[in-house]
């Protein structure tokens, strides 16, 4: 081995040493960022289920979590969506058994914007219908009700449970975002929470 061979080698380990430290710093950033962020979550709370002929109607509270992120992202000029899922599922432990468990399926989305020049927030509904608010602790109140859902039941058991749950549709931010999104283990959803059986 010549002279230039063995100086260049000891460099050659420190570089690599040295890329290794960042990157293990680096993932312990991501990791720890992702743990603040992820300690909040939606929560679904006072399911109320009305049984309504071929339909059932649906009221419950959300618990919001993240409200100072959701409102970063809005004030950063993007658009978020918020779904309101709900489904018909057959008395446990039936009811997670694909295309036997789920008898029915709804989803109803509500854009989320913010507009700078008249510092107002707006919630625009599947049909195009806008609803302004002054304040953004306004929007977290309106998210956080879930108001007459109707969910119809035109197949299914006739007993059953109804689940619902609500997410912020990742899927839907521009790549960037949804990059950091996943990085930073945001988690803009809640678990399901299922009612007790009923009959239609």
């Amino acid at each position: 081995m010549s002279q230039n061979g063995a100086w260049r080698l000891p460099a050659r380990r420190n570089w690599q040493q040295q890329f290794v430290v960042i990157l293990i710093g680096f993932c312990c950033f991501v990791g720890m960022h992702g743990m603040a962020v992820a300690g909040s979550a939606f929560h679904v709370e006072h399911l109320q289920v009305t049984p309504q002929g071929n339909a059932v109607e649906i009221n419950a509270r959300v618990q919001m979590g993240k409200e100072a992120l959701l409102q970063e992202v809005l004030d950063q000029g993007q658009t978020l969506i918020w779904v309101v899922a709900a489904e018909w599922r057959e008395p446990e432990p039936f009811s997670f058994i694909p295309g036997v468990g789920v008898h029915a399926h709804r989803e109803q989305r509500w854009r989320i914007h913010y507009y700078p020049l008249t510092n107002q927030y707006a919630i625009e509904s599947q049909h195009g219908m806008l609803t302004l608010y002054s304040h953004w602790s306004e929007v977290v109140a309106a998210l956080a009700q879930v108001h007459d859902f109707i969910l119809p039941l035109v197949h299914g058991a006739a007993r059953g449970q109804v689940a619902l749950r609500v997410y912020i549709d990742i899927q839907a931010l521009p790549l960037p975002l949804r990059l950091r999104a996943l990085l930073g283990h945001w988690k803009l959803e809640s678990p399901w929470i299922v009612s007790a059986p009923l009959s239609h």
